[in-house]
């Protein structure tokens, strides 16, 4: 089981979701969707990601083995990468490019998505140790 708070996926429906087995956990005010995302449908959802993320926008997906990201470039270039030591850096800036953020809020990138209230208690679980180090 995989968890992803969905943002900037307007034009991904409910109904194509929940087709897949996902399970739309809530809804917050400005639309943004926390899933629970079956490990057999994972493959589909991140098709879902490459072809209708809005450009700008990044979505991760995580389980206890790993920290998936998709950015999707203002000019619409996918970029994918599983959190690693080696590519922290990269993740890093583009999460503070895409989200106007200073790269030191986003530096231990293990951190930053802890702090999402959804991520929170699974990431202090599972990651404690990249996340205090």
């Amino acid at each position: 089981m995989y968890l992803s708070y969905l943002m900037g996926a307007d034009q991904i429906s409910d109904q194509e979701l929940t087709a897949l087995g996902i399970e739309i956990v809530e809804k917050t005010d400005s639309g943004s969707r926390k899933l629970k995302i079956p490990s057999e449908n994972i493959e589909q959802y991140k098709n879902l990601m490459r072809d209708k993320m809005t450009a700008g926008f990044w979505n991760e997906f995580l389980d206890q083995h790993g920290i998936h990201f998709i950015f999707k470039l203002e000019n619409s270039e996918v970029k994918e990468y599983t959190l690693s030591s080696e590519n922290e850096q990269v993740i890093d800036s583009l999460c503070a490019k895409l989200n106007n953020e200073p790269p030191d809020k986003t530096a231990n990138v293990y951190k930053y998505i802890s702090e999402n209230d959804f991520y929170h208690d699974f990431m202090v679980e599972h990651y404690r140790e990249m996340i205090e180090r």
